[in-house]
């Protein structure tokens, strides 16, 4: 007896590999290029098995399944899902409309012939045996209908086993990948902070040498140009050090911890206190909760470059004040660093936590344009956001949202 096979799939290049496949087994095939094409060429003429899309126009493969599933003329011819969409959320999908079967995309040849051939042979047993007896199963909110039949289970066996090897064989793949461009990064580090930084110490020693043992044989240009030298070597030296910082970051293993968060401040604190004291910036402190679950190095670095971008900022003002304060959040925890600095256009809110962006001269204001870039990164390693609000002359706000626990909600 020849078998009908109504293959529906809004892909002329896949129904035709598919068509051709079935044809060369000697199926009957006929094509749908829609969810609705194939429910009125089910509708005229039943076939005996249905493959279908999922994701096409005018009617999905979850519609098309659910129309002919609630026909009592069609509601027991096998419907097969080619799809992509593998998450649990999309499976129970398929079985609340009814699907009897998944073949996950992209499928080998074999597998779907495999599949056409068990289904065909389940069918032949039911005309023998009587069709199989169902049951209504419940997950969660979620109702469907399955034949409770050994066959149909197994397929479903199959088909998540085969979707989870595939899975575990791309995060396998990932893994490796990872591993390799964890050992490419070290090898950089390491070749940045020596390779590199060489030639700089020995550029410095030599100005310097110039400086001290030839200084009055040089005028005020040559002097002028050694100090651009010293100069140079500095801000290349500090970028190449924020880089790695940067680097470590992005390698850093996050050890979640809890952590004394005003210690944490005041350490900071003291560690500038020498110019907190002799420029007299005011600073206040309103840490209403001490505790905060977070990665240690990582916190402690963004709140010292914003306390660092805060004393910088307000260089210029008369009285400087800054303000570091802590809030709950809806799952989260906000930490704020406010001044009274230059401020600066909110247009660039967003620009300057890219790396390498900065806005003042090199002149104006020392600084790599990494600091901020870092604090953005240590945010989104703990799944939570930086942002900054600000006006010129009215100082800036910078916060750092992260998540009451590992793994817990955004805002």
């Amino acid at each position: 007896m020849e078998r009908r096979i109504l293959v529906v799939e809004d892909s002329p290049t896949q129904a035709e590999r598919v068509r051709f496949l079935l044809e060369g087994e000697g199926y009957r095939v006929e094509m749908a290029a829609n969810g609705r094409e194939g429910l009125r060429r089910v509708q005229s003429a039943p076939p005996d098995l249905i493959f279908s899309d999922v994701v096409m126009p005018e009617m999905d493969g979850y519609a098309f399944c659910r129309a002919v599933k609630s026909a009592e003329a069609t509601r027991r011819i096998p419907f097969v899902l080619l799809t992509q969409r593998s998450a649990p959320a999309d499976i129970i999908q398929g079985f609340e409309a009814g699907a009897d079967n998944f073949i996950p995309k992209p499928f080998a040849d074999a597998a779907l012939l495999e599949r056409a051939r068990r289904i065909f042979e389940q069918l032949d047993r039911q005309s023998c045996e009587g069709p199989e007896q169902e049951v209504t199963l419940q997950i969660g909110d979620h109702r469907f209908v399955v034949s409770a039949g050994k066959a149909q289970i197994v397929e479903l066996l199959l088909f998540t086993l085969e979707d989870l090897a595939r899975v575990n064989a791309l995060l396998q793949a990932r893994e490796r990948d990872l591993e390799v461009k964890a050992r490419e990064l070290e090898a950089f580090s390491y070749s940045v902070s020596h390779d590199l930084k060489a030639p700089l110490r020995g550029m410095e020693g030599f100005a310097q040498a110039l400086q001290e043992d030839y200084a009055d044989q040089l005028d005020d240009t040559g002097r002028h140009y050694i100090e651009m030298i010293c100069g140079s070597a500095d801000r290349m030296g500090a970028l190449i050090d924020d880089l790695l910082k940067y680097s470590r970051v992005e390698r850093r293993a996050m050890r979640w911890e809890p952590l004394d968060l005003e210690r944490l401040v005041r350490d900071l604190m003291a560690d500038r206190q020498a110019e907190i004291e002799t420029r007299g910036v005011r600073i206040e402190l309103s840490l209403p909760f001490h505790q905060i679950a977070g990665e240690r190095e990582g916190l402690q670095q963004a709140l010292a470059n914003l306390l660092d971008n805060a004393l910088k900022f307000t260089r210029t003002v008369a009285q400087p004040a800054i303000t570091i304060r802590a809030e709950e959040g809806d799952g989260e925890r906000v930490l704020k660093v406010a001044d009274n600095g230059i401020g600066f256009d909110p247009k660039y809110r967003e620009k300057i936590f890219a790396i390498f962006q900065r806005l003042h001269p090199q002149d104006e204001y020392e600084g790599t344009g990494i600091g901020l870039a870092i604090v953005q990164k240590v945010a989104e390693r703990h799944g939570g956001r930086a942002w900054a609000e600000s006006e010129p002359g009215q100082g800036a706000t910078f916060y750092v949202a992260i998540p009451k626990e590992e793994g817990g909600p955004r805002a």
